[in-house]
C-alpha cells in the first residue's frame, strides 16, 4: 500500500475549507511547515480514516470536528497491486464511507467499505498505527499511559507484532520450547543448585562439598608429610656425596700436585714480566730515533721549498708584467670607441624624438577632422534616442495602470462561464412571469416595462398592471435556494476576478489585456531601437558627443602628413635601435677591458710582493744551497739509527711470552689451592648438620604414615571426582537447554534484528539491541560491552531507537506482503545535529523500497533530509 494523496474537509482549523496534500512519492516525502499549520491534523485525520468507523462517536472522532460544527470528511488515494483506489469517510453529520477505483466506479460503500479497509489492513482494526505511525511527542514504541485506551493500543500493538513475527519466523511456542522444556530446565537447575553455587563452586553442606573437603584435608596432610619424607631421603643421599668429596680432598698426592702447579706458574709469570720491561726500553729508544729523523726530514723539506718558491715567484712576475701591458693598451682603444658610439646613439635618439613630436601634431589634426564628423552623427543619434525614451516613458506609465494578467483574465473568463451556467440553472428552476397585454399600456416590474417573453423571478417582486392594480409574486425559496446560492457565489467570484483585472466587465478586461499586449510590444520595439542607437545609454551618448566636440576644437596648424611621418619615424627608430645596440656592445667590451686592466695590474703587484717575500725568507742563494746539502746528509744518518732501533725492538717482540696467559695460569693455580681448602671446611660443617637432621626424622616414622594417607586420599579423591562429573553433566545439560532456547529465540527475532542492525550501526557502531520475549520490543542497548536499559537512556536516544525499530518492522511488513507507509509527525525533535544526520541516512536507506512521509515544523534542520517536498493546497469547501 502506498499513499498518493490525502484530502480533508471541515477538519479542525480547516473549518469550511478543503485542504489537499498531493504528489506523495515512493520514497521520502516531507511536509515542512511552521507550527499551527495543521500537519498533525493531517496525521490524525488519516489515522481516523483507517481505524475509526464512519458511524463512530468516539472522542478521537469528535476531536476532528471544528468549533463551527459540521461533519469532518477525510479522503485518501492509495496505490495497491490491484490499482489505485480512493477511500472516503465522513463522521458525525450525514456519516458515510466509500471506496472508489481510478475510474470513479464505486467499489464499496458504508459497512462494505469498512470491511474492505479491514481486509486491506490484514483483518480487524488493530493495524500498524502504533507501530509504524509516530504521533507528535511519542518517544517510545507504544503509549506509556495507564488509561484503558493506552492499554488497548498496547495490546493491539503486541498482537500486531506477534502476528507479524509469527508470519515471518514461526509461532511463539518455537521460541520458548514449551512447558516440557521448562520442567526439565527447572529440575536441572534444582539438582545443580543442591550441589554447586551459581559460580560453579561446591555448595556448603552438599555431597560434592563434603567429598571435596575430605579430599582436601587428606591432601593437606599428605602435602605436609611428603616434603619431610623427601627431605629425609635427600639428606641421606647428600651425606654419602659429602663423604666421597671429603675423602678426595684429603688425598696427600692431590694436595702436593696443587702446590707444585702453583710454584711453576709463579716462576713463569716473573720471567714474562722481565722480558716485557726490556721491550718497553727498546720501544722508547725507537721513538726517540724516529723523532730525530722526522726533524731532519722537515729541515730538508723547508729549505727545498724556499728554493722552489723563489724561482716560481720570479717567473710569475715576468708573466704578470707582460699581461698588464697588453690589458692597458686594449682598454685605451676600447674607451675611445665607446665615446664615439655613444655620441652616434644620442644623435639618433634626438632625431626619433623630433619625428615623434611632428607625428603627434599631424595625428591630432587628422583626429580633429574625424571628430567633427563623429560629433554631427552623435548629435543626430542623441535627438532620436531622446524621442524614443519619451515615448517609452509614456507607454510604461500607461502599462503600469493596467493590472490584468493572463492568469487573472483566465480566472475571469472561467468565473464568467460559471456565472452564466449558474444563472442559466437558476433561470431554469425559477418562477417566470410573462406579460400578454391587450392594450397600449405595458405591465411594469419594479418600475421597468416587462420585456416580451417569460421573465424569471428569483425573489419577491411587485408587478404593476395598468387598469388592474398591483400584483405581488413570491416564488418562495424551497425550489431555487441552492441555485440562487450557486449564482450568488459565482457572481461574487466573477466580481473578484474582474476586480483583479481592474475591469468592470469581461469585455473591458479583454480590451485592457489587448492594450497591455500592444504596449508591451511597443516597449519591446522601442527598447530594441534605443539599444541600437544608444547601446550604453543616453548619458553615455551625451558624454561621447562632448568628447567628440572637444576633439574637433583641438586642431593644431601643420601641413605634415601622418603616413609620411610614420614611415620616416619607423626608419629612424630602426637606426636608433641599431646605434644603441652597437653603443651597448662597445660599452660592454670597454667596461670588460677596464676591469681586465685593473685585474692585470693587481696580479702584477701581487707577483712583485711574493717575489720580495720569497727572497727575504730564503736569503743568499749560495748559502741556501749549502744548508740544503748539509740537511740531507744529517737526515740520512738519523734515518739509519732509527732503522737499527726498530730492528732491535722487533727481535725482542718476536720472543716475548704472553703475560696475560702466565697471569691466568697463576690465578688458576692459586684459586685451585684456595678453593680446595674452603670446600673441605664447608663440607665438614654441612656433614654435621646432615647427621643431626637424619637422626630427628628417622625417629618420627614418616614413611609409614605417608603410605597410610595415600590410600585414604585416593578413595576421597575418586568420590569428589564423581560428584564433579555430576555437576559438569548438569551444567552441560543446562547450557544445552539454554542454547536450544537461544537458537529458537534467534529464529524468532532474527528477521527484525537483521533489519535493525545495519540501521543501528549508523548511530552506534558495534552496538546491539536485546528484544524482550513478552513485549517483542527492544529493552536493552549494549554499547562498548556495557548494557543499558532503554528506560534510562536519554530522550533523544530513545526516540532514535524507536524510529529505527519502526523502520525495521516496516521492512518486515513489506516482506510479509503487507507494505504500509511509515508516517512521522514531528519526530526527531530531541536529536542533536550529528545524530539527526545519521537518522536521515537511515531513512534514505529504507526509502529505497519503502514509502516514508514526514511532517515537521523544523524547516531548517530537515532541509538536509532531501526527498520530495510536499505542499498543501487549501480551497473553499
Amino acid at each position: 500500500m502506498k499513499l498518493r494523496e490525502i484530502e480533508i474537509a471541515n477538519v479542525r482549523r480547516f473549518a469550511g475549507r478543503r485542504a489537499r496534500l498531493a504528489g506523495i512519492g515512493d520514497g521520502i516525502t516531507v511536509l515542512s511547515e511552521p507550527n499551527e499549520f495543521g500537519k498533525s491534523t493531517f496525521f490524525d485525520a488519516l489515522h481516523a480514516l483507517f481505524f475509526e468507523r464512519h458511524r463512530s462517536q468516539k472522542a478521537q472522532v469528535k476531536s476532528l470536528q471544528p468549533h463551527s460544527g459540521g461533519g469532518p470528511e477525510v479522503a485518501a488515494e492509495l496505490d495497491l497491486p490491484e490499482g489505485r483506489f480512493r477511500l472516503t469517510k465522513r463522521w458525525l453529520s450525514r456519516p458515510q464511507a466509500s471506496v472508489t477505483d481510478a475510474t470513479g466506479r464505486l467499489v464499496a460503500a458504508e459497512d462494505e467499505a469498512e470491511a474492505w479497509i479491514d481486509r486491506l489492513l490484514g483483518g480487524g482494526l488493530a493495524g500498524p498505527s502504533g507501530l509504524l505511525w509516530v504521533r507528535q511527542g511519542l518517544l517510545g514504541l507504544e503509549p506509556e499511559g495507564s488509561t484503558a485506551a493506552d492499554k488497548g493500543e498496547r495490546d493491539r500493538g503486541l498482537a500486531t507484532r506477534r502476528d507479524l513475527l509469527s508470519s515471518v519466523a514461526g509461532e511463539i511456542e518455537a521460541m520458548t520450547g514449551g512447558r516440557r522444556m521448562d520442567a526439565v530446565a527447572d529440575r536441572v537447575a534444582t539438582e545443580l543448585a543442591q550441589l554447586a553455587t551459581a559460580t560453579g563452586k561446591p555448595r556448603a553442606g552438599g555431597e560434592w562439598h563434603r567429598a571435596t573437603s575430605e579430599a582436601e584435608a587428606l591432601a593437606a596432610q599428605e602435602a605436609t608429610l611428603r616434603p619431610r619424607a623427601a627431605a629425609l631421603s635427600g639428606d641421606l643421599a647428600r651425606r654419602a656425596e659429602v663423604l666421597r668429596t671429603l675423602s678426595r680432598l684429603a688425598d696427600p698426592a692431590d694436595a702436593a700436585a696443587r702446590t707444585d702447579a702453583l710454584q711453576r706458574a709463579e716462576a713463569a709469570h716473573r720471567a714474562a714480566l722481565d722480558h716485557r720491561a726490556r721491550i718497553d726500553t727498546a720501544a722508547t729508544a725507537l721513538r726517540l730515533a724516529t723523532l730525530d729523523a722526522q726533524a731532519a726530514a722537515a729541515d730538508v723539506t723547508r729549505l727545498d721549498t724556499l728554493a722552489q718558491r723563489s724561482a716560481q715567484a720570479r717567473t710569475a712576475l715576468d708573466q704578470a708584467q707582460a699581461q698588464a701591458t697588453a690589458a692597458h693598451t686594449r682598454a685605451t682603444n676600447l674607451a675611445q670607441r665607446d665615446q664615439t658610439a655613444a655620441a652616434a646613439a644620442t644623435a639618433a635618439a634626438q632625431h626619433v624624438r623630433d619625428l615623434r613630436a611632428r607625428l603627434a601634431l599631424a595625428n591630432r589634426a587628422q583626429a580633429a577632422q574625424v571628430a567633427r564628423t563623429q560629433a554631427e552623427d552623435l548629435r543626430k543619434r542623441l535627438v532620436s534616442a531622446q524621442d524614443l525614451q519619451s515615448s517609452q516613458d509614456e507607454n510604461r506609465a500607461r502599462r503600469a495602470q493596467i493590472t490584468v494578467t493572463p492568469k487573472a483574465l483566465d480566472g475571469a473568463e472561467k468565473a464568467q462561464t460559471a456565472t452564466e451556467q449558474a444563472r442559466a440553472r437558476a433561470e431554469a428552476q425559477a418562477v417566470t412571469v410573462e406579460a400578454l397585454p391587450d392594450g397600449p399600456n405595458p405591465a411594469t416590474l419594479d418600475g421597468t416595462p416587462l420585456p416580451p417573453g417569460p421573465v424569471p423571478v428569483h425573489a419577491p417582486v411587485e408587478l404593476v398592471l395598468p387598469g388592474f392594480g398591483r400584483l405581488r409574486v413570491n416564488p418562495g425559496n424551497a425550489r431555487t435556494a441552492d441555485a440562487n446560492a450557486d449564482l450568488a457565489r459565482a457572481t461574487t467570484t466573477l466580481d473578484r476576478a474582474l476586480a483583479a483585472c481592474g475591469a468592470a466587465t469581461l469585455a473591458q478586461a479583454r480590451s485592457l489585456w489587448a492594450e497591455a499586449q500592444q504596449l508591451d510590444s511597443a516597449l519591446a520595439q522601442a527598447a530594441t531601437a534605443l539599444g541600437g542607437i544608444a547601446p550604453d545609454g543616453i548619458d553615455s551618448l551625451r558624454r561621447a558627443l562632448a568628447t567628440a566636440q572637444a576633439a574637433a576644437a583641438d586642431a593644431p596648424d601643420t601641413t605634415d602628413q601622418p603616413d609620411t611621418l610614420a614611415t620616416a619615424l619607423a626608419a629612424a627608430e630602426r637606426a636608433e635601435s641599431e646605434a644603441r645596440a652597437a653603443a651597448d656592445a662597445v660599452h660592454r667590451h670597454a667596461v670588460e677591458a677596464a676591469e681586465a686592466r685593473g685585474q692585470a695590474e693587481g696580479e702584477r703587484r701581487t707577483a712583485e710582493r711574493r717575489l720580495s717575500e720569497a727572497m727575504g725568507e730564503a736569503g743568499d742563494a749560495t748559502a741556501l744551497q749549502a744548508g740544503l746539502a748539509q740537511a740531507r746528509t744529517r737526515h740520512a744518518a738519523l734515518d739509519e739509527t732509527r732503522a737499527q732501533a726498530a730492528e732491535a725492538l722487533a727481535r725482542l717482540q718476536s720472543d716475548a711470552p704472553d703475560t696475560a696467559n702466565t697471569q691466568a695460569r697463576l690465578d688458576r693455580a692459586r684459586g685451585s689451592v684456595e678453593q680446595a681448602a674452603a670446600e673441605e671446611s664447608r663440607l665438614r660443617a654441612e656433614l654435621a648438620q646432615l647427621n643431626t637432621r637424619i637422626e630427628v626424622l628417622a625417629e618420627e616414622g614418616i614413611e609409614e604414615r605417608l603410605s597410610d594417607l595415600a590410600g585414604c586420599l585416593a578413595e576421597a579423591t575418586a568420590r569428589a571426582a564423581r560428584w564433579a562429573a555430576e555437576v559438569q553433566t548438569l551444567t552441560r545439560l543446562r547450557r544445552a537447554l539454554d542454547d536450544a532456547r537461544a537458537a529458537a529465540r534467534e529464529a524468532y527475532f532474527g528477521p527484525v534484528l537483521r533489519e535493525l542492525q545495519p540501521l543501528l550501526s549508523l548511530l552506534h557502531p558495534g552496538a546491539a539491541l536485546d528484544i524482550d520475549d513478552a513485549t517483542l520490543l527492544p529493552t536493552r542497548l549494549t554499547r562498548d560491552g556495557q548494557p543499558e536499559d532503554i528506560d534510562i537512556l536519554s530522550g533523544g536516544t530513545r526516540e532514535q531507537l524507536a524510529i529505527l525499530t519502526r523502520l525495521a518492522f516496516a521492512r518486515l511488513f513489506a516482506a510479509a506482503g503487507r507494505p504500509v507507509p511509515v508516517i512521522l509527525d514531528d519526530a526527531l525533535v530531541h536529536s542533536d545535529d550529528d545524530r539527526i544526520e545519521a537518522m536521515f541516512t537511515a531513512l534514505h536507506r529504507i526509502a529505497r523500497d519503502q514509502q516514508i512521509i514526514v511532517f515537521t515544523c523544523r524547516q531548517r534542520a530537515f532541509a538536509a533530509l532531501g526527498g520530495t517536498r510536499a505542499t498543501v493546497q487549501v480551497d473553499p469547501a
